[in-house]
């Protein structure tokens, strides 16, 4: 068997190798970590090993090394010392340090090993943050829900005084036990997955893995505060909180906001055509509701057909209303279903592993109302749905 090139994993090894006597003097340093400390090889040589250590340190490493010298054992990365070491040019970085030692013809050589952990150090700030900004963010919404809920849970009391209503209030509870159980189990276990995975990811190169699951948190953050946002606005609609405020504004220019919001969220995997834009037509409504109305209407379609399908938006008028229609080719709405669709936390029952709340075509409907404006559809099963809005065209 021929002899392992030493030498070429010695130069060639991507950490940093450090080999010293027992008085802290460089014997040798190999190329990467002479390059991460920011010297030549050579200039690296002869030196005490403390030229490494920021100066307010030096005296905590030289009580290290007299201590590893008395009883001298292989430190592996699983028990590292994790320090601060500092450059050539005086900038000071995190490192990991594991200790080994050899000994050469009676001579004790102390071999370091060492791992700039600067991004894993950074990593684990940056998810502290969010993980912080995700408590604070998860326990304002709870006290919010729960405000909305007590508000809720009296306006119920106060309608149910016969047995029919009694019976459409346990069934009204028994929908959002059903649907808040799956909206927040699913999207906070998604979140401890990506969090615990992110800390097996300790290394420079699980960058783009540690930034992905990251990224999945953000995601999953901002789903529960849509489906939050959700009981708020419904919360507001009941109390009267929110109002129609209607001005002119010109149709074409909320549609290209409602594309622009709906294709980020689409994220290039669905096909939109936009059919007759009346770019000249101006409307008389409230445009924040109807903005509202019109991105829930398409973020649906998305939600519920698949990749690479065609969702159409359409658009007609005469002298007296204005029609809006958004069609898809998606799973559609089983038959037996469709006569409640509107009711609050209904949920078809081919949906049911897809996210939502239930709320969305019941809000979507309040403010149409609020408009005196009115919606209708068409659907059928794994064929595909569309949903018309119906406005009467106001006068300015």
């Amino acid at each position: 068997m021929q002899h392992l090139p030493f030498q070429a994993i010695f130069d060639h090894s991507s950490i940093g190798i450090i080999i010293s006597n027992q008085d802290g003097v460089i014997i040798k340093a190999n190329p990467y970590a002479a390059k991460m400390f920011g010297y030549g090889c050579e200039e690296l040589q002869d030196q005490f090993i403390e030229i490494l250590i920021p100066a307010h340190l030096t005296d905590k490493q030289i009580g290290y090394r007299k201590m590893y010298n008395v009883d001298p054992q292989p430190r592996t990365m699983g028990s590292n010392l994790n320090l601060l070491a500092v450059k050539k040019d005086g900038d000071q970085f995190p490192v990991e340090i594991s200790l080994s030692y050899f000994e050469s013809d009676g001579v004790r050589r102390i071999v370091s090993f060492v791992n700039d952990i600067t991004v894993r150090k950074q990593s684990e700030i940056d998810l502290k943050k969010l993980a912080a900004e995700l408590e604070m963010k998860v326990e304002e919404r709870t006290k919010e829900l729960s405000n909305a809920l007590l508000e809720l849970n009296k306006t119920n009391e106060q309608i149910s005084s016969t047995l029919e209503k009694e019976k459409q209030l346990s069934e009204l509870k028994s929908r959002f036990v059903s649907m808040a159980s799956h909206e927040f189990r699913t999207p906070l276990s998604g979140i401890m997955t990506s969090a615990s995975l992110i800390g097996s990811y300790s290394k420079e190169e699980d960058e783009v893995k540690r930034q992905k699951h990251v990224q999945t948190i953000k995601n999953l953050v901002n789903n529960l505060t849509v489906i939050l946002n959700d009981f708020l606005s419904l919360d507001k609609l009941n109390h009267g909180k929110i109002i129609s405020n209607p001005a002119s504004f010109r149709l074409e220019e909320l549609i290209e906001e409602v594309m622009g919001i709906t294709r980020s969220y689409s994220e290039a995997k669905h096909n939109f055509i936009l059919k007759n834009l009346y770019k000249e037509l101006s409307l008389y409504q409230d445009k924040d509701l109807l903005r509202n109305v019109l991105i829930n209407l398409v973020t649906n379609a998305i939600k519920y057909s698949a990749e690479n399908s065609t969702i159409v938006m359409e658009v007609s008028a005469d002298n007296v209303s204005l029609s809006i229609s958004i069609s898809d080719h998606g799973i559609g709405i089983p038959e037996k279903d469709q006569k409640h669709l509107f009711e609050l936390f209904f949920r078809a029952d081919n949906v049911q592993t897809i996210q939502g709340t239930g709320l969305g075509l019941n809000i979507v409907k309040l403010y149409l109302d609020m408009m005196s404006g009115e919606l209708k559809f068409t659907s059928v099963e794994n064929v595909g749905s569309t949903f018309t809005v119906i406005l009467p065209l106001g006068n300015s």
